[in-house]
Parts: structure tokens; C-alpha cells; sequence
């Protein structure tokens, strides 16, 4: 149910030279403009509040003498309401009043004057805030010196809400042109409106400064006289200070948990403060917690959206997107109040914070790319470790190396196919936890260091000279200032890979990642612009033969995969796409060609035939020459057949040791009764596993008696063995789909 609290909104003129607002722009300002201060309050108490019958009286004139304290305003503006209205009380039945005292400021002579550079008369403001005056609660807002984020603010205390805690700042200096400088944590939060005094920046003392600045300017409201100074807006009441003081407004929407045990762990998933559904705050509470709520901890996640609009996504303000803990602390003189303990920025290699005076740390796990959702975990304590998260990466294009060769797709279409020399882009994130940050000025912040291929990368840019295989090639790198994201490019046609590690010392402790930067250099395939018309015929014969699979476009190297598995995926493929025509019952003999046209014309067929034969253990003994040749004449010789045939019978298999390709097309040839094969369907099986068997017992001195006895269990390594697994898999359940999407 919404809770319905009644505001008066008393409007005071003190200089009768200045013309009143009008009434629209003070509609518009204070009570159904779309960022107006009671739809403030709508909006961050999700609807829970509304403001039904609140009055806005008439203009009533006032005098001020030299008392222009917040009290002698609001006690001028109820009395002057009061005589306009003889009788009866126009504020009977109301919550609490709200005084705008137009305009607020005095211009007076300046006591300075006839001192260099000062003027003779000086404008000051009128005090503003909250008081109490004939049992009401009163804000008082001088429109000429308010912003919106102050009315907001002291109307927030009308409605019974208290200021948040939390780091040091200046907040309560209200004379920081004297010489006595007041450090404290009331005002603490920078991520709260009832901080809005300083949103916990320190800028006097000895340091070290900071800054939050969660406000954005917002559209101006016409005919408002304060244009620039009143449309400063936000942020959101923190999650935590609106569960404190009306825990109905956020009914449906909290995670409540008790801490967790040692070794134990909380995880949820919230959405932003800003978002309209959701459960947007995790309460944490402490064993045997007190009535008060003293000791539970708050969570919740802060987008730059709505309210939080002024929220940064980068430095140096502290008011940043993330995730953001408070605590709830017996504060001495006031009660229980909210106090910020620290964030988890968006941005931010540091992905956790340690929750002060508890044992807790808060961990940020997942964040949906588009912001509408953070996954955080709660452990106590947590141990110091750095992990490497990939992003961007691309194989780029940048030139063709020798002739480019015409061909045809099996639709007719003219495409071209060659060598291709690639560029490599590979950026590598840290994401660190134990290592303190979480947004507390004063920290010092752990050290990160980075190596490439052995050899130091500093700075924030710059080339750094790796060595692989007898090699040196040129890698230039970037490192972003904020965040230590590592940024490496490759030079066109250069084929390396090379370890990347990061190392992050902190607190006398030190940490390490690693990963590795893998750069292609060069492809043999159809060239990029072409891929199009590829793909178009792709998609003309599957619709023909609808039974077969959509796998037979040649895989994507992941960024992960090191140069020895992305040789061994497309073996793999070729291997398996091969033996996919050849048992797909539904294909005619022009489907078959067709779809070995497809594989083909995406790799060097000779090449990747010798690489999968390879894999499986079918070598040869002639020159790479004249095997290369065979093998590209299907029209005279029995090789592509026969290799074609031995892919499809090991179907993924290896044999324990490799045997001879032209010593198995001699024997096949020469058994009796067969004729020399010019396509794989003319391959008599028996014939050619009698061909291997005798190829493998005459090259090793053996007798073994079946085909059986020649097949060996995959000791590969298990990188390559989980790959394989991968992609055989994915194979086998898209041989199971039909009428897929080649797309």
C-alpha cells in the first residue's frame, strides 16, 4: 500500500522588487513536473510514497531583518499564512511544510569594500535546511541559493529520513573559509541523496582528497528564476537508507540472508536501485542481531541511469557505477544510521571489498553487459588471487599473400580463394580479490605489472620484442591507466604464440595470472569479402538437403585456443565433415559433391587432408611433392578416395602407430579382384583395413591379425582431448538436428 504524506508548500516573497514565480513553474518544480522534488520521492521510493492532496498555497509576502536563519523564515512564512487566512488553520491535518523563500539572497554592502579586488556590495544566501517550527517539520529552501539536490534533500528529512555516515569529508565545516577545518563522517556516502552535504569529499585538511559527485544537470523548468544552480538532480536514497527508515517501500524486493558461515557463501543476483522490478538490495544479518538492526550489512547495485544519471563509469569521482555495501551503525547522539563501507566499481580490476569491522567480503561474480543485473557473492574473508578475463579479440585481415585463385561455389556463384595475412587484437582484463580498493580513498592500490612472451611491458604504451621458436617478432601493446587492461596487436603475417602474465603486489603480498596470446599470422580460406556469397549458397543446399547438418562451415578459432589446437579443430572438422557425407543416407551422389565442394573451398584440401591424416596416423614415405600432387588428382589416382575412405573407417580414431599412405593405396591396388578407386564410395572397406594391416605388420615386424589391434587409446594431451571432445560433440548433436539455421 502507498503511504500518503501530506506537504504543505508555503511560498514566502521577502523583496517585493522581485516579481513572484508563476504558478505553472512552481507546479512544475516542486510537485507533477516528470523532475520535479515530490516526483523525486515518488520515483526512489518506487511508488511507495505519494503526495495526494498536498496543498501549494498562495504567495504571501514576508520581512526578514538581519535574522535569516532557517527558523525566522519558516516562523515569517507560517504567520504570514496564517494572518491571509483569519479563518481557520490552513495547515491543519498536514505531515510536514515545505518554505520556499523567494529569492533567498540579500544584497548588502560589503564589509570588505576599499580592500584590493573587492566590490562594494556583496550578495549573500539566506540559511537553508530543516527545522521544527510550531510542531511541524519544516524545509526551508531559498530558491536563489537551493539546488534540486538540497530540496530534495531536506524535504528527505521532512519525511523522517537521517543522513548517512561513512568516509571522512568536510560535510559539517559550514565556515570552510575560517581557519578551523572539521573532518567527520556524517555525510559520508557517496552514493546516498541524505549525504548530499559532501557525498563524502574531503577537499581541507592534510589529505589525502577525494571526490564524489553523483549529481547530473537536468532539463530547466521554465520560468524557474535559478535555472543553472536548481536542475543539479540525484542520486537515488540508497537502497540501505530507504530500508532503514521505511522498509515497506522496498517490500518484495530485498534478499535477506543471515551472514554466511567460514567457508560458506551468499550469492544473488540484484538489479540496479534505478531499475522499476526486481530485488535490488541483499540484507546481510549478523548472528544474534539486535532489534535495532545494528550490524546487518547492505548490498545493492548503482547503474547511470534515472536518479543515477550522474553516477561516473570511470574515475576520479568515487561516485561510480557498482556495486555498493553500507553497514548499519549505532552512530552516538543520533541512533542506528546507514554508513558506507565501499564499492565494487563496474570498471575496476578489483572485483570485491572488504566490509569493515566484520569478517565479510563482498565479491562481484557476473555483470550482464547491458547493466540490468550484477551477480555478487558474500564469503568471509577471502583469499588474494588474480584472474585473467579475455576480451576483445579478432583476427583482422590485412593483405593477400601470393595469387588469389577464382573458383565456384556449388550454387555457380564466382568466389575467390587464397592465403590470407591476419593481424591479431587481443585484449586481457584483470579481475582481482583480497586486495583491498573497493572505492575507500586512502588505500593505497596494489601495483600490476605485465609481461609478454618474458619481457616487461610498462608504461601505457609502447613495443615490446618477443621471442618464439628462434624469433623475435614486434607486439604493441596498450595498458589503460584505470583499469591495467592489456591491449596486444600483432604485425601482419607473423604466426607466434606467447605467454601473457600479469603479476599484482599488494600489502606485501603478490599474486600472478597467465594466458597466452596467440597470433594466427596467416589463413587459407575464401576471402572475407566473399564470405557472404558463401554463406547464401550454404544456406540453398541445406534447404535442399535438409537432413544434413549446418556444420560444415569451417570453425572460428576461439580467442583460448593456442596455435596446436586451432591446427588439430580444423583436422578435426575435416575429418568429421568427411565422414558426415559419407554416411548421410539421404545425399545423392551430386548432394555429395556438393557438400565436399563446400568443405573445400574453405581450406587448402591437400594440406588439410595430410594434416587429418596425420592425426589419425596415416603418414607417407614419398616426397611431400608428389603426395600433395596425388592427392589433388582424383580424376588418376586412388588418393583422395582412399584418404577420404581411411577419415571416414577411423571416424576420430588413431592408429597406435602410423602407417604409410602410399604403401596402403600400393597394397589396396594390388589386391586381387579390386580396381583402382576414383571415388570414395567405390573404396571397399575390407580391402582397405587388409591394405593398413599389412602396411603396419610389414613396416613394424608385427603379426597382427585384425584392423582392431592396430587402433590406440588418445593419450593426447588434455587441452586437445577436451577439445576434440567439444567438437566431436557438437558434431554429433547437430547430426541429430534438422532444418537448421547455416546462418
Amino acid at each position: 500500500m502507498p503511504k500518503n504524506v501530506r506537504l504543505g508548500i508555503i511560498r514566502a516573497r521577502h523583496d517585493t522588487t522581485v516579481p513572484v514565480i508563476p504558478d505553472q513553474a512552481c507546479i512544475a518544480m516542486v510537485m507533477i513536473g516528470d523532475r520535479s522534488l515530490l516526483r523525486y520521492w515518488i520515483n526512489t521510493t518506487r511508488g511507495y510514497l505519494d503526495f495526494l492532496d498536498s496543498p501549494m498555497f498562495p504567495w504571501v509576502d514576508i520581512t526578514i531583518g538581519t535574522d535569516t536563519s532557517r527558523s525566522a523564515q519558516a516562523t515569517a512564512a507560517i504567520n504570514a499564512l496564517r494572518a491571509r487566512v483569519p479563518g481557520h488553520d490552513p495547515l491543519a491535518g498536514l505531515d510536514g511544510l515545505v518554505v520556499l523563500t523567494h529569492p533567498g539572497t540579500r544584497t548588502m554592502a560589503n564589509p570588505l569594500a576599499g580592500q584590493p579586488g573587492q566590490p562594494a556590495t556583496v550578495t549573500t544566501g539566506f540559511d537553508g535546511g530543516t527545522t521544527g517550527v510550531g510542531g511541524f517539520t519544516v524545509a526551508v529552501l531559498p530558491i536563489m541559493a537551493s539546488d534540486h539536490t538540497f530540496m530534495c534533500h531536506e524535504i528527505g528529512h521532512v519525511l523522517g529520513f537521517g543522513h548517512t555516515f561513512g568516509l571522512d569529508n568536510n560535510g559539517t565545516d559550514w565556515d570552510p573559509s575560517d581557519a578551523n577545518i572539521i573532518v567527520g563522517p556524517e555525510y559520508g556516502s557517496p552514493y546516498d541523496l541524505m549525504s548530499s552535504a559532501s557525498f563524502g569529499t574531503l577537499w581541507l585538511g592534510t589529505g589525502p582528497f577525494y571526490a564524489a559527485s553523483p549529481t547530473f544537470i537536468g532539463p530547466p523548468v521554465s520560468g524557474w528564476p535559478n535555472a543553472n544552480g536548481a536542475l543539479a538532480m540525484g542520486p537515488h536514497l540508497a537502497r540501505a537508507n530507504l530500508h532503514r527508515f521505511m522498509p515497506d517501500a522496498l517490500a518484495g524486493r530485498v534478499v535477506e540472508r543471515p551472514f554466511p558461515p567460514p567457508g560458506g557463501a551468499v550469492r544473488v543476483r540484484l538489479v540496479p536501485a534505478s531499475a522499476a522490478t526486481g530485488r535490488c538490495l541483499l540484507i546481510l544479518h549478523p548472528p544474534n542481531e539486535p532489534a535495532n538492526g545494528v550490524g546487518r550489512v547492505y548490498v545493492e547495485y548503482r547503474t547511470a541511469r534515472g536518479w543515477d544519471a550522474g553516477m561516473d563509469i570511470l574515475g576520479p569521482s568515487l561516485s561510480r557505477e557498482g556495486v555498493v555495501v553500507h553497514s548499519l551503525v549505532d552512530q552516538p547522539n543520533v541512533g542506528p544510521r546507514v554508513w558506507y563501507r565501499g564499492s565494487v566499481p563496474t570498471v575496476s580490476p578489483d572485483a570485491d571489498v572488504a566490509v569493515a569491522t566484520t569478517s565479510l567480503v563482498v565479491s562481484v561474480e557476473d555483470i550482464d553487459p547491458e547493466r540490468n543485473w550484477v551477480e555478487v557473492s558474500v564469503t568471509e574473508g577471502a583469499a588474494r588471487r588474480v584472474e585473467l578475463v579475455r576480451g576483445n579479440h579478432s583476427d583482422d585481415v590485412v593483405g593477400v599473400v601470393g595469387a588469389l585463385e577464382q573458383t565456384t561455389t556449388p550454387c555457380g556463384d564466382a568466389i575467390r580463394k587464397g592465403t590470407f595475412a591476419t593481424s591479431t587484437f587481443s585484449q586481457f582484463r584483470i579481475r582481482t580479490t583480497g586486495f583491498g580498493g573497493g572505492g575507500a580513498p586512502g588505500v593505497p592500490d596494489a601495483t600490476v605489472a605485465w609481461t609478454v612472451g618474458g619481457v616487461p611491458a610498462g608504461g601505457n604504451s609502447g613495443t615490446v620484442d618477443v621471442p618464439y621458436d628462434g624469433v623475435t617478432f614486434a607486439v604493441e601493446y596498450t595498458i589503460d591507466p584505470v583499469v591495467f587492461e592489456l591491449a596486444l596487436t600483432s604485425r601482419g603475417g607473423e604466426r607466434f604464440e606467447v605467454p601473457v602474465v600479469v603479476t599484482v603486489t599488494g600489502d606485501g603480498t603478490t599474486a600472478a595470472a597467465s594466458g597466452t596470446f596467440a597470433a594466427e599470422g596467416w589463413f587459407d580460406g575464401v576471402h572475407p569479402d566473399d564470405a557472404a556469397t558463401l554463406d547464401r549458397c550454404l544456406r540453398r543446399v541445406f534447404d535442399r538437403y535438409h537432413e544434413v547438418p549446418p556444420l560444415f562451415r569451417k570453425p572460428t578459432p576461439e580467442p583460448g585456443w593456442s596455435l596446436r589446437v586451432r591446427e588439430e579443430v580444423q583436422r578435426l572438422w575435416y575429418a568429421q565433415t568427411t565422414r558426415l557425407i559419407n554416411d548421410a543416407s539421404g545425399l545423392d551422389a551430386a548432394g555429395r559433391t556438393a557438400f565436399r565442394q563446400l568443405v573445400d573451398v574453405q581450406v587448402q584440401p591437400t594440406q588439410t587432408v595430410l594434416g587429418a591424416l596425420a592425426a589419425v596416423g596415416i603418414d607417407f614415405s614419398v616426397p611431400e611433392a608428389d603426395i600433395t600432387a596425388w592427392l589433388a588428382n582424383p580424376e588418376f589416382t586412388p588418393y583422395p578416395a582412399l584418404a577420404e575412405a581411411l577419415l571416414t573407417r577411423l571416424n576420430g580414431n588413431r592408429l597406435r602407430r602410423a602407417v604409410f599412405l602410399d604403401v596402403i593405396a600400393f597394397n589396396y591396388e594390388h589386391a586381387p579382384g579390386v580396381t583402382s578407386p576414383r571415388a570414395v564410395e567405390q573404396v571397399r572397406v575390407g580391402v582397405l583395413e587388409a591394405a593398413v594391416l599389412e602396411g603396419s605388420n610389414t613396416r613394424y615386424g608385427e603379426r597382427a591379425t585384425s584392423f582392431a589391434e592396430l587402433l590406440a587409446v588418445d593419450d593426447s594431451d588434455d587441452a586437445l582431448t577436451r577439445v576434440r571432445a567439444d567438437v566431436a560433440g557438437e558434431i554429433w548433436r547437430m547430426g541429430r538436428t534438422r532444418h537448421a539455421d547455416p546462418g
